[in-house]
Parts: C-alpha cells; sequence; structure tokens
C-alpha cells in the first residue's frame, strides 16, 4: 500500500507540521510507503492529484475544506482515483466533522489502517466539484470573504463577526430552479444545498434525512422578507435548520438554476462560479475513511 499525505501549511494556525514526526514514525513502524507533500500555492494540491494521485492507494490531506475541495477536484479527474483519508487542521472543518474525524492523530490513522473505507456521493456545480455544500446569498461569502489574518488572530470568531456584518445586508435573489420533479420560481435571501446536516461549524440536526451515497442533494430555499430578516435567520440556526412554512425544500439529483449574474456560489466553503448553474450529483464517486458512527449516520 502506498499512501501520500497532503497537507496545507496555513491551514488553522499553521502547526500540522509539528504532527508530521508522529506520523512518520507510525507509518515506518508499520514499514508502510508514505510520501509527503506540502502545499506552496492556491491550486497545488488538486494538480498535485491530478498528475500523481493515481500513483497511490490511499491520498491523506491535512487541511480545511478547502484543501480537501482542490483534491476532491483532483480525484475526479482522474479514472484510477485513490481513496481519500482526512485530518482535519481548519478552523470550521465540517467535512471531517461529518465524517467523524477528529484532529485526534492516533485515532484518525487507526481508522485509516483498519476500516474499510465508504464510497460517498460527489456533487458537480458546472465545471467544478464539491462534496457537501453549495450555497448562494446572506451569509456565504463570510467563509471565502475573511481575511486569513482575522481567521489567524481570531479563529472561529473571525466568521462570527464578519457575519454579524453580512446580516445587514438584503439579499433578494431572483430564481427559477428546475428539479427532478418540476420548478419552482421566486425571490430569496438564502439558497442553501447540503449533503449532510452541517455547514459553517453549525449542526442543522432538523434540516433533513440527509445521506452521503444516496445520489441526492438537498436545496433549502428561504424566501425573500422585508422585515425581520435577522430574527427569521437566527430561528433558523436555533430550531437546528427545522423548516419554516415560507420554506421551499427540494431533493433531487439535478438542479438547474436560473439567477442574475451577480449571484455568487459557495461550494465546500470557497468561492465557486457566478449566475446561472447546472448541479448534478455523481453517486458514490470516490471512496473515503470515516468513523463507525459517521456511517451509521450517513451511509
Amino acid at each position: 500500500m502506498k499512501y501520500l499525505l497532503m497537507y496545507n501549511p496555513t491551514s488553522g494556525k499553521g502547526k500540522f507540521y509539528k504532527k508530521l514526526p508522529k506520523i512518520i514514525k507510525f507509518f515506518e513502524e508499520k514499514n508502510l510507503k508514505l510520501d509527503i507533500y506540502k502545499s506552496l500555492k492556491p491550486f497545488d494540491l488538486e494538480e498535485k492529484v491530478i498528475k500523481d494521485g493515481s500513483n497511490y492507494d490511499v491520498i491523506i490531506i491535512s487541511g480545511g475544506d478547502g484543501s480537501i475541495n482542490e483534491v476532491i477536484n483532483g480525484l475526479m479527474k482522474l479514472e484510477k482515483r485513490p481513496k481519500l483519508a482526512i485530518m482535519p487542521s481548519g478552523t470550521a472543518n465540517d467535512i471531517s466533522a461529518i465524517l467523524g474525524i477528529n484532529k485526534n492523530i492516533k485515532r484518525t490513522l487507526n481508522i485509516i489502517l483498519n476500516q474499510k473505507p465508504v464510497k460517498i456521493d460527489v456533487n458537480k456545480v458546472n465545471d467544478r466539484y464539491f462534496l457537501y455544500t453549495t450555497a448562494a446569498g446572506i451569509l456565504t461569502k463570510i467563509s471565502y470573504d475573511t481575511k486569513r489574518s482575522s481567521i489567524k488572530r481570531l479563529g472561529y470568531l473571525a466568521y462570527l463577526f464578519a457575519g454579524a456584518k453580512d446580516l445587514m445586508k438584503n439579499y433578494r435573489m431572483k430564481m427559477e430552479i428546475t428539479h427532478d420533479s418540476g420548478v419552482v420560481n421566486g425571490e430569496f435571501m438564502l439558497v442553501l444545498g447540503l449533503s449532510a446536516k452541517r455547514v459553517g461549524g453549525i449542526t442543522f440536526r432538523h434540516f433533513s434525512e440527509a445521506k452521503l451515497n444516496d445520489g441526492k442533494l438537498e436545496l433549502r430555499l428561504i424566501r425573500h422578507v422585508k422585515r425581520f430578516r435577522i430574527l427569521r435567520l437566527i430561528s433558523f440556526a436555533i430550531k437546528g435548520g427545522r423548516k419554516h412554512k415560507t420554506d421551499i425544500n427540494l431533493k433531487s439529483s439535478y438542479f438547474k438554476i436560473k439567477s442574475s449574474e451577480d449571484v455568487i456560489w459557495n461550494t465546500d466553503g470557497e468561492k465557486g462560479v457566478n449566475g446561472e448553474v447546472v448541479i448534478e450529483v455523481k453517486q458514490e464517486a470516490i471512496e473515503v475513511f470515516a468513523s463507525k458512527k459517521a456511517i451509521k449516520e450517513y451511509f
């Protein structure tokens, strides 16, 4: 078995490198081949996977959700796809939390070596892939607009401060959404697509009964309102994503969404495409390692 460990040295507070000796020793003691790649610039993780990924049995990525998204986009361009393992070192770490992987290195390595991977859906928006979320509208820009210096200084609080500012803006997105069962029209302040029940470090227990291998993505459409906009969103969060009577919930393997060009789509916490999008679900496209608890809940 050949393993490739890729890491983003700027993720979180940039301390993952301190864990490398322990990881290297673990693989040496098991007599397993481990190569290490340090990211040096944006999108080089994706490029590395495209170039050399097929030469490995397992790719381990240490980074935040953005780093994982790069690796996902690289994997989806390969015919022979290695299995994917995650060692979280970002700020929100939504993907690893969904898969039941924490920052305990020994626990994660034991999962990688001793458990069978599971097949997981990968979603595609226009020509880019994402694993667990795409969204547009209020609060969806803060994950990529928040300054890196603020994140290093304040951690998750930096996102909360940015979110408070974004709540003051009046998002009003006119959309036509075609899905497996019909067409929906309306003006929305938030369109939130999820494959699981967590985004932005928040778990939405009542969002849906989402699965990560059912070939479906769920969209929650929250209509634009003139008054009590902030209260409406706070209620959505406090109630764990429970559907309001004016919300629309769609579950589909395909969406075509017509909107104006100033609508920006967030994909796995990164700035994505603008305007009209086509979203497709690629069912069970890659294999990932997850905890037994996560497998029971999402697979």
